[in-house]
């Protein structure tokens, strides 16, 4: 076991996501915040859970308030071809935009060797999400959105990391 596998964790998603960002919807993402955390739960206008499993089991989920959301949308739209099964198209193209990004973040830890697997993205949306914080070590990063370009706050993507703890029996 690696001691400090978690921060390794969290610093290589520190600088993934604001570069697969930048790269998929052209928004700059500052991460502005982070480290471990205790909340019971969450709860977020829209929210994308996704869990992995293999080396690494956990969940990951993408928070965004509305004003965020209504703001990245547009620049989702542009990359995603939505699968509207039953779902409101902003909703589909969100959830569509999150498993893009998450096989992202995925795919840049698996080439620090991990062996890791996605599972399929649920919308969680305006729903309270506990967590297992007897299953489950959490951190929360918090970046800043902004387009650099046309000088626009863009808001704040929340991202909270559950990583299952060892020895734990699913």
């Amino acid at each position: 076991m690696d001691p400090l596998l978690d921060e390794k964790i969290i610093l290589s998603v520190s600088q993934i996501l604001p570069e697969k960002l930048e790269a998929l919807v052209r928004v700059r993402a500052m991460r502005e915040a982070f480290g471990p955390s205790k909340n019971e739960g969450i709860c977020f206008e829209h929210c994308t859970e996704i869990g992995f499993y293999g080396d690494l089991q956990g969940i990951v989920y993408l928070g965004l308030d509305g004003y965020t959301k209504l703001k990245l949308l547009p620049r989702m739209a542009k990359t995603e071809v939505p699968n509207s099964e039953n779902k409101p198209l902003s909703e589909s193209i969100v959830l569509s935009f999150a498993k893009k990004l998450g096989e992202e973040l995925l795919q840049e830890m698996k080439l620090g060797r991990f062996r890791i697997e996605m599972r399929e993205p649920i919308d969680r949306s305006h729903k309270l999400v506990p967590f297992d914080l007897k299953r489950y070590r959490q951190y929360i990063l918090i970046f800043f959105l902004r387009d650099d370009r046309e000088e626009l706050y863009l808001g704040r993507l929340t991202l909270v990391l559950l990583l299952e703890k060892f020895g734990t029996i699913v």
